[in-house]
């Protein structure tokens, strides 16, 4: 117990140090999060979850753009992760005795440097009992697990990506469950960590397995015990062992696996090379920055014949291979574009190589150690002059010339038989190591990557979310206590997470899994243009009024600075606090009834205006059973349009901009009288190669093109703007060249919308509450299908008057349901898929579980 109190209490002091840079700032109102992800991804989504969490609702929001679930959707982030539901538990209980106030966006912030802190402790107290294992006596395994925990990649991923942090947590249960089972045939360790591994992160746990698969084989190939298990027998115990703590798991995992394959990311086809030697891991390294110790231990030749050494030494040689090789950052990312995010499991091995070594330190010998320096010089000295970019600016560069030489003066103290001597060469490590990472806080993340900009001044900003904002928020929410409503804002700062961030059903929403069925409404079904292309995000309606009377875009929120085109129909409604609120004047009902039917199929020929037509009119459906409405062709204005080149040449849809900016005049001689907005369509590519970021203006709507390099770029070339009215439409790029074909315009004078919002609907009363949406109406018309705007995807169930019906795939991506004559009461029920039969199958693995293990005992 006392060893036990001396290793908390020294992985505490080592976490806090490793901290002081942050702690300091949180002291000074800077926060310990990325200004772009960790601000409007990482804190906004803890917000999120805590309030669906600790009210009751586990499954879905409908704050999440126009809505999705939060077992799947937000799998990736918070919505599973063990340490963040344990800070719920605390907070939670927390609040309920009043010690502080409700948490927001800004307490989330605050709180980080903290749980990190907390979080770092417990990984190195995990992995000093794991080293403990291998026979590493306590200090040297606390100094392993020291440089382990505290490394450079675990600083960068809670800053910009919180969660990644917490697969720290898990890699040495798996490893000591791998060990368990070769040396003493124990499998619980084992199937606890596939369990907890699979549970807390599908993405890690993917990533966390593909190492301790390595790990495995590796363990295989050098062998670190006499009478180690069989390898049949190990085999079968992994694979029991495996596919119980994989039932576990199941629970959390397919879900979220689920939402992952449902979600659109366009194939990865840039190339892959199998080595890129530019990164300098021992100076300037993002990512993988190692401690000059390693470097030592690495070269201290006798030590290899130690099977322990050789096997530690061995893993990270590997992983240094690894880390250089884009193709294995692929790999470890599902095969998808190269990230550097696993070598988490490097510093893994490098952290138990140095406990081995230190382990074995009585052995160092003068001779040996002077030659190991000597290589660790000429190894940093080499990677200096390879390094084109690399120079000694500012005090990180000084501070990793200065503790290589620290490092040495430490190991050369280690390598004494003086057991206080040894000691302060220990203390030193840690030390050095602790220096080195608030080094790199300063440097590579609060400099760099602009951390100085998230601070309490800008939280509490117009930029992100002042009282003014919020109180506007009220205001609206006031109006509206019985409806439910959208409203697009994204504050002045163009945070697509702001519905999240100050608590209101929005237009946006971005997140690295979203539904597939939403993405391709945007894409291909509407071609909606969000103002800035990217696969992560949805925004908006591209000012198209259809679309916001179809999706209940009541309100639009903007800076009474900011110039803004509003759609057709929105007026005037509040000014206050220097922002100015429009209303939507051609409003529609929540849940929409009619007998008119449009297959997607007839409407593939169809303009983008037509389709909005159809789903004002009537209903889309994937596969209708019944007979199916044609929509009435409007005219392409293209037809009678003159076309003229702008400061470029343009020929047979080839467009070359010869200065800075150029394009294309459509002149319409044929514009309606009663038209109000035109649309025009095009298919626009960049012919090079490696086609740069570059904007795109339509009169006077602008957006943007992801570069061909961009890992964000949708891949989809075909746009559609809504421009009011105008004789003459000016499409403008930059200088370059360009595909530009399938031009086609058509006006819009929205009599279809002012009809349908004129028409007197069937009335229903509705009900948005958690994950239910509840419908009472009483169907007068005889109408055969009801509508609703929220998102179609797997895990929704509908009953109507309580027997259970088909869940219909509405307008392209929405929820829709047939009805029955005279009264309907509806209610759309949302699951995560296969929540019931995963719930079964948990519940059953883990039984069988105990039960397997208390007989092996």
């Amino acid at each position: 117990m006392k060893k036990f109190l001396w290793i908390l209490l020294g992985s505490l002091l080592a976490a806090s140090l490793s901290h002081l840079f942050f702690l300091q700032e949180w002291a000074d109102g800077g926060y310990m999060a990325g200004p772009n992800d960790g601000l409007n991804q990482m804190l906004p989504f803890k917000q999120l979850i805590y309030e669906n969490y600790t009210s009751g609702n586990f499954f879905y929001s409908f704050e999440f753009g126009f809505g999705g679930g939060i077992y799947g959707q937000l799998g990736y982030y918070f919505s599973t992760n063990l340490f963040f539901l344990l800070t719920i538990v605390v907070v939670f209980l927390l609040e309920l005795m009043h010690i502080i106030d409700a948490p927001d966006v800004l307490f989330w912030a605050q709180l980080t440097v903290f749980t990190s802190t907390l979080r770092m402790a417990t990984v190195i107290v995990i992995t000093t009992y794991v080293f403990r294992y291998f026979s590493i006596r306590a200090l040297p395994a606390f100094v392993g697990a020291a440089l382990y925990g505290s490394s450079v990649i675990y600083f960068r991923h809670v800053i910009y990506w919180e969660f990644f942090a917490d697969a720290f947590l898990f890699i040495p249960i798996l490893v000591l469950g791998v060990e368990k089972i070769i040396r003493e045939q124990k499998p619980g360790w084992f199937l606890f960590g596939v369990a907890a591994t699979l549970f807390n992160n599908f993405y890690f746990s993917y990533i966390s397995l593909l190492f301790i698969g390595i790990y495995l084989l590796v363990r295989w190939l050098i062998p670190l015990e006499k009478h180690e298990t069989g390898k049949l027998k190990q085999v079968k115990l992994f694979l029991i062992s495996g596919g119980l703590g994989f039932g576990i798991g199941s629970l959390a995992f397919i879900p979220t696996v689920y939402a992952y394959l449902n979600n659109y990311r366009p194939s990865f086809n840039q190339e892959r090379p199998l080595l890129d030697l530019s990164d300098n891991i021992l100076l300037d390294s993002r990512t993988f920055l190692l401690a000059g110790v390693v470097v030592i231990f690495l070269f201290l030749f006798s030590f290899y014949k130690n099977r322990l050494f050789r096997f530690f030494a061995s893993m990270t040689i590997l992983f240094i291979i690894f880390h250089f090789s884009p193709f294995m950052g692929s790999v470890f990312n599902g095969f998808s574009a190269p990230r550097n995010r696993f070598e988490y499991g490097g510093f893994f091995v490098a952290g138990a190589l140095v406990a081995v070594s230190l382990h074995l330190s009585r052995h160092i010998k003068k001779t040996e150690l002077f030659i190991a320096v000597v290589l660790t010089i000429l190894m940093y000295r080499i990677f200096a002059l390879s390094d084109q970019h690399y120079s000694i600016d500012n005090i990180y560069d000084v501070y990793m010339i200065v503790q290589i030489a620290v490092t040495v003066a430490s190991v050369y103290l280690i390598s004494m038989t003086n057991k206080k001597l040894k000691r302060v060469g220990i203390s030193l490590l840690v030390l050095i190591n602790a220096g080195m990472m608030n080094a790199y806080q300063y440097d590579k993340l609060f400099t760099a990557g602009n951390i100085q900009a998230t601070t309490k001044d800008y939280i509490q900003s117009d930029a992100y979310d002042s009282e003014k904002q919020s109180k506007l928020i009220e205001t609206i929410e006031k109006q509206n206590k019985h409806t439910f409503y959208r409203v697009e804002w994204r504050g002045m700062d163009d945070k697509n997470n702001m519905p999240l961030i100050q608590d209101f059903q929005g237009t946006s929403v971005y997140s690295s899994i979203l539904n597939k069925n939403v993405l391709f409404w945007y894409y291909d079904s509407l071609e909606i243009d969000m103002k800035r292309e990217s696969i992560s995000r949805y925004s908006g309606f591209g000012d198209r009024a259809n679309l916001y009377s179809l999706m209940k875009g009541n309100y639009i929120v903007t800076h009474e600075n900011k110039e803004r085109n509003m759609p057709y129909g929105f007026e005037p409604f509040l000014s206050e606090g220097g922002y100015q609120v429009y209303q939507n004047t051609n409003k529609l009902p929540f849940a929409r009834t009619t007998s008119t039917v449009y297959s997607e199929r007839s409407l593939e020929d169809t303009s983008m205006v037509g389709r909005e037509h159809a789903m004002l009119q009537g209903i889309v459906l994937e596969n209708p059973k019944q007979t199916t409405t044609s929509i009435e062709p409007l005219p392409n204005l293209m037809d009678q349009a003159e076309v003229e080149s702008v400061r470029s040449t343009y020929k047979d849809g080839q467009l070359n901009v010869e200065e800075k900016t150029g394009g294309i005049d459509l002149k319409l001689s044929n514009v309606p009288e009663e038209a109000e907005d035109l649309y025009v369509s095009f298919y626009l590519k960049n012919n090079v190669k490696e086609a740069p970021w570059f904007p795109l203006h339509v009169n006077d709507f602008k957006t943007s093109r992801k570069s061909r390099e961009s890992f964000y770029r949708t891949g989809i070339n075909n746009i559609t703007i809504r421009v009011p009215k105008e004789e003459k439409i000016s499409i403008r790029v930059p200088k370059g060249s360009y595909q530009l074909k399938d031009l086609e315009v058509y006006s819009e004078d929205y009599k279809v919308l002012e009809k349908v919002s004129s028409d007197r609907p069937q009335p229903a009363n509705v009900e948005v509450n958690g994950n239910q949406v509840h419908v009472q109406l009483d169907n007068q018309k005889n109408h055969r299908y009801l509508t609703i705007p929220v998102p179609y995807e797997k895990g929704w169930h509908v009953k109507v008057n309580g027997e259970q019906k088909d869940i219909l795939k509405a307008n392209y991506a929405f929820l829709g349901v047939e009805l029955e004559e005279g009264k309907n009461d509806i209610t759309f029920t949302y699951r995560p898929p296969y929540f019931s039969l995963l719930s079964i199958l948990s519940i059953l693995s883990l039984m069988v579980s105990l039960i397997w293990l208390r007989k092996r005992r």
